[in-house]
């Protein structure tokens, strides 16, 4: 028995919007169900975004280097806990541009986010 699921609302669910949302919305849920932080749930949701919609690279280094930066002017201000908390936020943004380079260069992207003709 062949059964075509052509058509089917499910397959048109899975083809739009709606997938990607539904990624996000299971990111946000993962965090909460694991007891992270809300700051470490939206980054990981963020981490999925850049997954699902083609978020470029040089994007997602602007945060990591504005983390960075805010570091030692941090330790200055006496805040060393608050540096150390920038440190790690900077360093998440830097494996997601990170991998995300590594998915654009797979994917023989340009650095506009386009496709690079062959």
């Amino acid at each position: 028995m062949n059964i075509s699921f052509r058509g089917s609302a499910i397959k048109q669910f899975f083809q739009g919007k709606h997938a990607d949302i539904l990624c996000i919305v299971f990111a946000m849920l993962f965090g909460t169900f694991l007891d992270w932080e809300i700051l470490h749930t939206l980054f990981f949701a963020v981490f999925i975004a850049s997954l699902v919609w083609p978020i470029p690279s040089r994007v997602l280094v602007f945060p990591a280097l504005f983390f960075l930066a805010f570091s030692p002017i941090l330790l200055l201000m006496g805040r060393q806990e608050r540096a150390e908390e920038f440190a790690i936020y900077s360093y998440y943004f830097l494996v997601m541009v990170v991998i995300r380079a590594i998915i654009e260069i797979s994917n023989g992207e340009s650095e506009d986010g386009v496709k690079a003709k062959e």
